[in-house]
């Protein structure tokens, strides 16, 4: 499989993860790595900021488009950049557009593989979050 491929597949994990509720594949994801907002880590409360609702899903779904890869393979890093679209229904609720914002990802190959070195999710645009998390702020400040 190619740089761009790999890394493109690790950016569609992170979405899977998160929509699918699977903390521990967001873990693994992100051992050894930083995920911000606007530069900055999201207060420690974060880890356990998600709704989840009786199917165990926080009820979402985070759509990347106009993604972008470029790939340095000499010096085994990469950087991504995409904009992101989240969509929640939860159970008693109508589908509606929660959050829009962009990725802009660095990634480094080690041991044959790639993974993220940073994710930070910048230039928020919020929706709704009350259904999605239990204190918006402690992960969005501004939201």
């Amino acid at each position: 499989m190619s740089a761009e491929a790999s890394i493109r597949s690790l950016m569609n994990a992170y979405c899977r993860a998160i929509d699918g509720g699977d903390l521990r594949a967001f873990g693994r994801l992100f051992r050894g790595a930083d995920w911000l907002v606007e530069g900055r880590k999201p207060d420690p409360g974060s880890d356990d900021n998600v709704i989840f609702y009786s199917d165990g899903t926080p009820r979402t779904k985070h759509v990347i488009t106009n993604i972008e890869i470029l790939v340095d393979e000499g010096a085994g890093t990469a950087t991504g950049h995409s904009y992101v679209t989240v969509y929640q229904q939860p159970e008693d609720r109508p589908l509606t557009v929660i959050f829009v914002g962009e990725y802009v990802d660095e990634f480094v190959r080690s041991d044959n593989a790639w993974r993220f070195l940073r994710r930070d999710i910048r230039n928020p645009l919020y929706g709704d979050l009350s259904a999605h998390l239990k204190n918006p702020q402690a992960t969005f400040p501004a939201a």
